[in-house]
């Protein structure tokens, strides 16, 4: 027969060695020592959280602002820089990364994506709408562009493919198919490129819109595989309304394609990238902020336009004796544009 049996207390029992109200009073306040030691339970789903580094937002000779101002480098040639190769720069000179990047996307306007190029190249049919003669062979080594040249042939360009498509001189599929021609091209310099593993790469473009003020509304739109895609990018010619941008995407996303758009520059929008209302000035509302989470779950906090390390003296100096005209981005070191 044991103790307890007997109706005698046990040395061992709680209500004389520790009294259940003391035991309760320390139970409140323990503190243990949280051990620090990490396990890793499934190693290729990378839970150390490496750091990668990539652009998401890099113009090509496919750009008309790009093409305007001298850049013949292609899809591939930018890939190609990104993976570390030396790519020879217009004026003459080897430019190279002291480092390859992990990841990278062309992204160039979508806004007549690839029109400049068919403009200036006199082979084609579309080059001889008469307002293109300024772009003929406008990138050409035998032509010597002078300043002013180039400064008008971006509103010349963007102008007359408008008003030519307005007045019939062209019809809009013709712009359409130049704009399928590229992309499939660009998507075609992806998929070339993309190395798992090793470096990967992205379809993506830019959407480049603008508050009725002139603030940017800029995104980069970047898609996730490019297996199945959209044939054309969305751009400002199918609406100036974010929001249009992403009931598109939400239809893509219907259909299996997955995509984000990743606002940028927003320093240059002067609060319209960010206001508490939606397009039509109503107050933001839970469908709203929903779409905008759904398709915009990032921002761009700082891009290079609008930001420099460049003092005064030197900014001058640059202005005066490369650029076309006076780089007021550039004169100081932060453009006094805010959010």
């Amino acid at each position: 027969m044991t103790e307890q049996s007997t109706g005698q207390p046990s040395k061992h029992s709680t209500s004389e060695s520790v009294p259940a109200r003391n035991l309760i009073q320390r139970f409140q306040n323990v503190n243990y020592d949280m051990p620090a030691d990490v396990g890793t339970v499934d190693p290729s789903a990378n839970s150390q959280r490496n750091a990668y580094f990539g652009d998401l937002h890099v113009h090509s000779t496919y750009s008309f602002d790009a093409f305007a101002y001298g850049t013949i480098a292609t899809p591939y040639d930018a890939y190609r820089y990104a993976k570390g190769e030396k790519l020879r720069h217009p004026v003459g000179f080897d430019v190279q990364l002291r480092e390859p990047l992990d990841f990278y996307a062309v992204t160039d306007h979508a806004m007549y994506i690839g029109g400049m190029n068919a403009a200036a190249d006199t082979s084609t049919e579309f080059s001889k709408h008469k307002p293109f003669r300024l772009l003929h062979n406008l990138n050409s080594p035998d032509r010597e562009v002078g300043r002013d040249v180039r400064a008008r042939a971006m509103p010349t360009f963007v102008m007359s493919t408008f008003a030519g498509i307005e007045e019939g001189a062209f019809d809009l599929e013709a712009v359409n198919k130049i704009s399928r021609d590229t992309w499939s091209d660009i998507i075609a310099a992806v998929e070339q490129h993309n190395d798992p593993g090793n470096f990967t790469t992205f379809v993506g473009y830019e959407y480049t819109s603008q508050s009725d003020e002139r603030g940017n509304l800029h995104r980069n739109v970047i898609f996730r595989g490019a297996d199945k895609l959209p044939t054309i990018p969305f751009s400002r010619l199918h609406s100036r309304n974010p929001e249009k941008l992403w009931d598109w995407m939400d239809g893509l996303r219907e259909q299996g394609i997955e995509a984000l758009a990743i606002p940028h520059n927003a320093n240059g929008s002067n609060g319209a990238m960010f206001e508490l209302v939606d397009w039509a000035k109503n107050p933001m509302d839970a469908e709203y902020t929903g779409q905008r989470l759904r398709n915009e779950p990032l921002v761009e906090i700082t891009q290079i336009i609008g930001f420099y390390d460049v003092g005064d003296v030197l900014a001058k100096l640059v202005a005066s004796s490369v650029h076309a005209y006076n780089d007021v981005l550039a004169s100081h070191s932060y453009l006094p544009i805010y959010l």
